[in-house]
């Protein structure tokens, strides 16, 4: 895989070619607006030394319609709200967009250029496994703001920055060049960052380190658990974006994390008993990845292109037409909030977007852009949210 950028009439794009093993390939690149007379494509930069042959440019008799899968959850005992939330997401596909950003500054920033509040409010489990509270200590009250979120009628997306349960360098590397890179213990969620070996692991279950990662996985679900009291449903989207390698759970290849994926599944909704979750899958079209049908209910993409107006048509045709028909596909994570005008023009319509942490403001994003994609009237804000098909149960509820 190799990255690339390609503008077209002064908008750029981001591409990745397939390794082709040192020959020539055609290669895909999704879909683009051109205007009558002259038009400019150029590509260049990214990762760099590539060969390109030529550039062919084929019309689109027509946008291939977009089949909505169906609602039921990958959990078949998914409690009334996370099957109700499902059901809404599915009867939105293709129609809106959610819109959604992470917790904290950010959510205020929205409101304040917008007007609008996001439909979904995301938040990470970074602060509450063991290395976390062994280094950090514990962060208290994080789960509690969630709930709140909800009770003021937002869905809740979570992921989890899971930092590795041993072997942590907590240092600075210095690399061959002389530069140095970050591995300190905020950072045990990078592969660089531990000597962590799932692969080895998995491989001893009787193992120490093995038990780490189960109690690791019961002390999130011990604050899964305290949504579930609250009759919340959760957007979960663990390990995500392991083939990349920077991540520790993706490090070792796809039968490790295939394996893991599948232990943390079971481990939540069957020991835990946690039915309140919509597994979130964020990959790429890599079928050696994909954990399976069984275990995944939605994909997501997680994407930081050059340019926030690219509207991704490359990535949403490679997912559709592997998981098209079969699962929902959502914008999971993004650097900015997408241009979803220009995205609906190529038949790109995500089921909802997540923008990343920091990435709203000026120096991103003008605030003119922003507040014309969260007042598109296709994108769903809090306010157009159903009010009473999956709220939080009026108290909470212990089990």
């Amino acid at each position: 895989m190799k990255g690339f950028l390609y503008e077209v009439n002064g908008l750029t794009f981001s591409g990745r070619f397939v390794d082709s093993k040192g020959a020539f390939a055609e290669q895909r690149f999704g879909k683009v607006e051109l205007r009558d007379g002259d038009n400019t494509i150029a590509i260049f930069g990214g990762w760099k030394d590539y060969e390109i042959d030529r550039v062919d440019l084929a019309p689109v008799a027509a946008l291939p319609a977009l089949h909505k899968p169906g609602a039921t959850l990958c959990d078949p005992q998914g409690t009334a709200a996370a099957r109700a939330l499902m059901a809404y997401l599915v009867e939105q596909y293709g129609e809106r967009t959610l819109s959604g950003t992470i917790e904290g500054p950010d959510v205020d920033y929205v409101r304040k250029v917008t007007g609008q509040s996001p439909a979904i409010v995301a938040a990470d489990m970074i602060n509450l496994t063991t290395s976390s509270i062994r280094y950090a200590g514990v962060v208290p009250g994080e789960t509690e703001q969630m709930i709140d979120q909800a009770r003021q009628g937002h869905i809740l997306s979570y992921c989890w920055h899971w930092r590795a349960p041993s072997g942590l360098l907590d240092t600075t590397i210095v690399r061959p060049d002389g530069t140095k890179q970050d591995a300190r213990s905020y950072m045990g969620f990078y592969t660089r960052s531990t000597t962590f070996d799932l692969a080895e692991v998995l491989a001893h279950p009787e193992g120490a380190d093995y038990a780490l990662l189960l109690t690791d996985i019961d002390m999130v679900a011990g604050e899964l658990r305290k949504l579930a009291d609250w009759g919340i449903p959760v957007l979960w989207r663990p390990l995500h974006e392991a083939e990349g390698g920077w991540f520790w759970w993706g490090a070792k290849g796809p039968k490790p994390f295939i394996q893991l994926w599948r232990l943390l599944h079971d481990r939540l909704t069957r020991v835990n008993g946690l039915h309140n979750l919509i597994w979130v899958y964020t990959g790429t079209a890599n079928q050696d990845w994909y954990p399976g049908d069984d275990v995944v209910d939605i994909i997501g993409i997680d994407e930081y292109p050059a340019d926030v107006r690219d509207p991704l048509s490359a990535e949403w045709d490679d997912v559709q037409v592997r998981f098209g028909g079969r699962k929902l596909v959502a914008l999971s994570e993004f650097g900015g909030v997408p241009d979803l005008a220009d995205a609906r023009h190529l038949g790109v319509t995500w089921t909802y977007f997540v923008s990343w942490d920091k990435n709203l403001g000026p120096m991103k994003m003008e605030r003119v852009a922003l507040k014309r994609n969260y007042t598109d009237p296709w994108v769903i804000n809090l306010p157009d949210l159903p009010k009473d098909r999956w709220a939080p149960t009026a108290e909470k509820t212990v089990h």
